[in-house]
Formats: structure tokens, sequence, C-alpha cells
């Protein structure tokens, strides 16, 4: 099956226009779950009913709108299509970083950016000059009825566009700093100790699974089968002496090498 691209535009470059298409990175493979009514079985669906006409509708019968007391103002794919932005049909670039400097809680979700016909030759330049001055690209892009703040880096030889969360979305996390609380040295080494043993020369993100998909596949397996899977333990209780547990921990990291 060809690639689908979900937006369609051009990432602007100072005066250089790059027709490109974007597409999705990831792709979610959870498990689908329904709702059943307990009595029957059947499986609840969730229609869409107007309360005043007492009728249900299909989604030609429903349009979008902004509520105004009692009525409402309806907007259609034209009137988004036509917001007086840039960044409606235009990635683009306003400025570049060092990706350092970006709160780490600001990344959302990854996309593919590719070149369209036309602009391969500037695409492949955008990023290898990218690579070259070790930064990334901070953009707009308006996309599912908002303007999304995003980084726009190389990756591998391609473009990856991520999208960015804005700075009133994050929360502040002053309250959740742990108190101040003595460490010895001799903790802190064994737990430093405990961070180096346990650590990896090169990361391999394919040796990790989705244990808790995996669980419940079988789980939803056994039940079919009529057979009972054993209870998960209990969450391990808190240490009472930290410097025993990490001494203990190390001992058995180095064991299982």
């Amino acid at each position: 099956m060809a690639r689908r691209s979900i937006w369609k535009g051009a990432i602007s470059f100072g005066m250089v226009a790059i027709p490109s298409k974007l597409y999705s990175a990831t792709e979610d493979i959870d498990i689908s779950l329904h709702q059943y009514h307990k009595e029957c079985g059947s499986r609840i669906s969730m229609p869409k009913y107007c309360g005043t006409c007492q009728k249900m509708l299909t989604t030609a019968d429903i349009t979008r709108g902004y509520e105004v007391g009692d009525s409402y103002v309806p907007l259609t794919d034209a009137d988004f299509q036509s917001l007086p932005l840039k960044s409606v049909k235009t990635i683009e670039v306003v400025e570049f970083v060092d990706e350092s400097q970006i709160d780490l809680r600001c990344y959302d979700k990854p996309y593919f950016l590719a070149s369209d016909e036309g602009g391969y030759k500037a695409y492949k330049l955008f990023v290898q000059a990218m690579a070259e001055a070790k930064l990334v690209a901070v953009a707009k892009l308006a996309y599912r009825e908002k303007e999304r703040l995003s980084v726009v880096r190389p990756y591998q030889g391609v473009m990856m566009l991520q999208t960015l969360r804005y700075a009133e979305e994050l929360k502040d996390f002053a309250d959740l700093r742990p108190v101040e609380y003595p460490v010895s040295d001799k903790e802190l080494n064994l737990a430093v100790s405990l961070v180096k043993a346990m650590a990896v020369p090169q990361f391999d993100l394919t040796k990790y699974h989705d244990e808790y998909r995996q669980a419940l596949e079988k789980l939803i397996e056994a039940k079919i089968a009529g057979v009972a899977l054993p209870v998960t333990q209990e969450a391990p209780a808190p240490v009472s002496d930290v410097a025993d547990a990490l001494l203990a921990s190390l001992k058995l990291v180095e064991a299982k090498r």
C-alpha cells in the first residue's frame, strides 16, 4: 500500500519554498476494547443523535461551529483554509536554535517531512545545512484546526517534524521536588556505582516491547480457553535502609553479568 500523506504544502525557509508532504512517523498498536451491555452482551454504539429533532444523524447532517449564546457560528473546511495565516498552507520556519535549549516537556508527536515534486534539491540542501550547523528549525504549522509550534530536524537523511507544546501548556512542578534530606557519601557512591553497573554502551530500542499489551493478549486468550492466569505480584515496599538496598542491587547486577 502506498504511503499516504496527511498534509501537503511547502516548507518556507527564508525566501526558499520547498514543496513537501507530511507523514505519520509512528502508529498505535494498542488492543481495541469496546463497551458491552452486561445484561444482553450487545456492543454499545455511540450514535449521533439530535435531542431537539429526536432523530439519528449521519456525518452529512453535522456541521462544526462556535457557540454564541443560544445560537452558534457555523464553520466549514473552507473557512479554516481561508484563515489569514501563512501556517495554513506553509510550514513557516521562524528561527534556528540548539535543540538542547528546548524543554523536554514540549516534545509531542513526530512526523516525517518528505519533498514533493520540484523541491528535491532544496530539501536535500536544507537537511544538510541543519546537520552541518548542528541546529534545528523552529516552525509553525496549522494542522487539524490548531496552529502548532514544531521543530524540524535532520533524521537519517530525511526531515523529521515534531510538534511542540506551548509554554502555557506546561505545568509547574516546583511542588514535586523532593524535600531536603541528607544523603551520605556512601549512599551517593553506591548509587553512582549501581547506575554505572546498569549502563550499556549502546541503547537498543528493539529489545523493548509493550509487556502490558502482551499480558493483556494472554489474558484474553486465557479467558477464551477458560484458563486462570497467575495473579500479579504486589508492588515492592519502600526500603528501610537505602545503602543496604543499593549494595544488594549492585551485587545482583554484577552476578547477572
